[in-house]
Order: structure tokens, then C-alpha cells, then sequence
């Protein structure tokens, strides 16, 4: 009989512990999870932060300088076109910072004063490395208006 409590015993530790074990791995799953999708929208919010603060420096100095009845431009849109399958949210979210850090000095000025051959130079055939990929960068289109809109095809190297 004792014999038996023993191993009864030795068998309810090991169900315990192996529960632990599995219930342990199953919550640090889910908890990295939620931690991705954070620092995901948390990457997502930084840059619309660091958009929106250069938008305002260059909104003010335009109103120091420039006279209110030019048609300026205001913001900064990039579309990205991919040749090869879709990337991950995070090399798509830098590779848009890239491109509108190319194009900030566009912010706030007049569309008349934009020359179309060097903003279109300035990105066209660029090559782009994020940890170790590497993205070769063509402009597609470009339309300057109150937005500055650009498609760039998105080549995997």
C-alpha cells in the first residue's frame, strides 16, 4: 500500500509540474503576442509623431517667410507597390519613415518652386537595407499638390 501512495504521489508531482510547465509556455505566448502588436503601434505612433513635428516646424517657418496666398505643400503621402510577396508591418513602416524623411524639405513649400526631375532623382533607384534585406526603391508616380503623393515599386534584392 505504501508503495502505492508512493508512485500515486511521484505521478500527481510530475502532472503538476508538467501543467506548470505547459500553462507557463501557453501564457508567454500570448503575452509576446500582445507585446508585438504594442510595439508595432507603438512604432506607428512615433512616426506620426516625428511627421507631425516636422510639419510644424516647417509650417512655421513658412508663415514667417512666405506669403499666405501660395499654394503650399502640406503633407507627405507614400505608397508603397511590392513586386514580390507582402513584407512585414515593420519594414513597410520604415520604409515609409525613409521615403518622407527623403521628402521633408518639400513641406510648406510652394508646389510652383518643386522641380519634378530631382524629386523624382532623389529617390528612383535607390537601394534600402533594413537588418539585413535589402529593397531596391523606383518611383512609379509622383503627384505635387497641396499633398505630395509618390508610388514607389518595392523590389526585394
Amino acid at each position: 500500500m505504501k508503495k502505492l501512495s508512493y508512485k500515486l504521489f511521484i505521478c500527481f508531482i510530475t502532472g503538476l509540474l508538467g501543467g506548470i510547465l505547459i500553462g507557463c509556455t501557453m501564457m508567454s505566448a500570448l503575452v509576446s503576442y500582445r507585446i508585438d502588436l504594442y510595439h508595432e503601434e507603438i512604432m506607428y505612433l512615433k512616426n506620426v509623431i516625428a511627421d507631425n513635428d516636422v510639419k510644424y516646424k516647417k509650417l512655421k517657418e513658412s508663415f514667417d517667410n512666405v506669403n499666405k496666398k501660395k499654394f503650399l505643400v502640406s503633407d507627405i503621402e507614400a505608397h508603397l507597390i511590392y513586386m514580390d510577396d507582402e513584407e512585414s508591418n515593420f519594414d513597410k513602416l520604415e520604409l515609409e519613415k525613409y521615403i518622407k524623411d527623403k521628402y521633408k524639405d518639400l513641406l510648406w513649400k510652394e508646389v510652383r518652386s518643386v522641380d519634378m526631375d530631382l524629386v523624382v532623382g532623389l529617390l528612383d533607384d535607390d537601394i534600402f537595407i533594413i537588418e539585413g534585406k535589402s529593397y531596391k526603391l523606383k518611383v512609379s508616380r509622383v503627384l505635387i499638390s497641396d499633398v505630395f503623393k509618390i508610388w514607389v515599386t518595392v523590389k526585394k534584392n
